[in-house]
C-alpha cells in the first residue's frame, strides 16, 4: 500500500504513510459489521493466486427500502490501465442490480480525478451534475461530479474484460453464495446475515 499512497493518497484521505495493519484489520472488521447490518457491500479485488490485493469496490446502501446504492472505488498503482478497476466495478454492479434489485448506483468522483471518471464513463455513468455534500477529504466537504448507472443502461453495456491472462476475482463472501434476487434492498437486509468469523 505504500507504494501507492501518492496515487491513492490526493483522493482518499485515509491512505497515507501512517496506514497500517491495524487500520486494515479495522477495515475487515467493519466491512464485516457493514454486511451484517446492510449498510454496505464491501469486496476486496484480489490478484490470480488470491495473494495480492489489488485494490477494493464498496456500494453503500443509504437509504433502507430505496433501490439506491452508492459505489466507490480504487486500485494500487500498478493495477492502473489494465482494466481490473472496470472489470471489478462491472462485476459488483452486476451483483447489485441482479441480485440486490437496485435500480441505480450512484457514484461520486473529484472532477479533477480522471482515472475514477474514466472507469465511470466505462459503466455507463451518466453525469447529473456537481454536488459539495457527499465527498469528505480531511473533514473538508468538497466538489463532485455526481454520476449514475442504471440497471437498464448497464444490461445494454458491452463491457471490455481486463488484460489477457488476468485472472481477477473478489475475495471470499458467504453472501457471494446468496445470488437470489430479493425485491428490495429491505428484504436483502432482513434475510441475509454474515457469520463473523
Amino acid at each position: 500500500m505504500s507504494s501507492s499512497v501518492g496515487h491513492i493518497g490526493p483522493w482518499l484521505d485515509w491512505c497515507t504513510p501512517r496506514y497500517s495493519l491495524k487500520d486494515a484489520r479495522a477495515w475487515v472488521n467493519s466491512s464485516i459489521d457493514h454486511w451484517e447490518q446492510g449498510q454496505a457491500l464491501r469486496w476486496a479485488i484480489v490478484g490470480p493466486t488470491d495473494k495480492h490485493i489489488l485494490g477494493s469496490i464498496d456500494i453503500n446502501l443509504p437509504a433502507l427500502g430505496q433501490p439506491v446504492g452508492q459505489m466507490g472505488y480504487w486500485v494500487r498503482r500498478d493495477a492502473v490501465g489494465r482494466g481490473i478497476c472496470t472489470q471489478a466495478a462491472a462485476k459488483a454492479l452486476h451483483w447489485s442490480f441482479e441480485c440486490l434489485g437496485l435500480a441505480t448506483v450512484e457514484l461520486f468522483v473529484q472532477p479533477d480525478n480522471a482515472a475514477s471518471i474514466a472507469v465511470a464513463l466505462k459503466l455507463g455513468a451518466k453525469l447529473q451534475g456537481q454536488r459539495e455534500d457527499q465527498i469528505v477529504y480531511n473533514g473538508q466537504n468538497l466538489l463532485a461530479n455526481h454520476y449514475t448507472v442504471t440497471a437498464e443502461d448497464f444490461a445494454l453495456l458491452d463491457l471490455p474484460s481486463a488484460e489477457p491472462g488476468e485472472s481477477l476475482s473478489f475475495s471470499s463472501n458467504p453472501v457471494d453464495q446468496c445470488f437470489t434476487r430479493y425485491n428490495n434492498s429491505y428484504e436483502f437486509r432482513r434475510r441475509v446475515k454474515i457469520p463473523r468469523a
